[in-house]
């Protein structure tokens, strides 16, 4: 493990690692080329959420870092129910940066394309307009989703709808 609490070999890190005291590391669940998503636990709450951290080394470009707190606050700011709802901003005692929003249980539009390769037109369009929607919201707010890419549509199950859409990965 080097200074951040990261294992380089794996690039996680430990179940149990703590988050600015409020959080305490679940499981790790993807990384990226900026950083690592983990489920996490609120140490008072009991609540489960995801937590993403930057790269340590990437926390050191001042560039990055303000891009990463400007995904947090355009996420948060928004406030609409097919964007994730991020909760909390943060660093880790190595001075880490991270952000806390909803834990998402479902798959990617992309993982669903390459798995029935071909979506029915009504269910296609229900999805569609759930993404544009959110996207209304963004613009009406003067922010613009950067990324927008099937890997960066999350698909749940929520009110028996299987495909609402939670947008993610916002890039000011």
């Amino acid at each position: 493990m080097n200074q951040s609490g990261y294992n380089r070999a794996v690039d996680v890190l430990p179940e149990g690692a703590a988050l600015d005291d409020k959080y305490r590391v679940v499981r790790h669940l993807s990384s990226g080329g900026m950083g690592a998503v983990y489920e996490v636990e609120h140490k008072g709450l009991g609540k489960r959420l995801a937590a993403k951290l930057l790269k340590p080394e990437l926390a050191r470009r001042e560039d990055l870092l303000e891009r990463f707190r400007r995904e947090a606050r355009a996420a948060s700011a928004i406030g609409h129910e097919h964007i994730i709802e991020v909760t909390d901003l943060g660093q880790t005692a190595h001075k880490v940066p991270f952000l806390v929003m909803e834990l998402l249980s479902g798959q990617t539009l992309a993982a669903l394309c390459k798995a029935e390769r071909r979506l029915e037109p009504a269910r296609a369009v229900h999805i569609a307009r759930q993404i544009l929607s959110a996207l209304a919201a963004a613009h009406a707010r003067g922010i613009v989703h950067r990324d927008l890419k099937p890997e960066n549509v999350f698909l749940i199950l929520r009110g028996g709808d299987p495909h609402f859409v939670k947008l993610l990965h916002f890039v000011i």
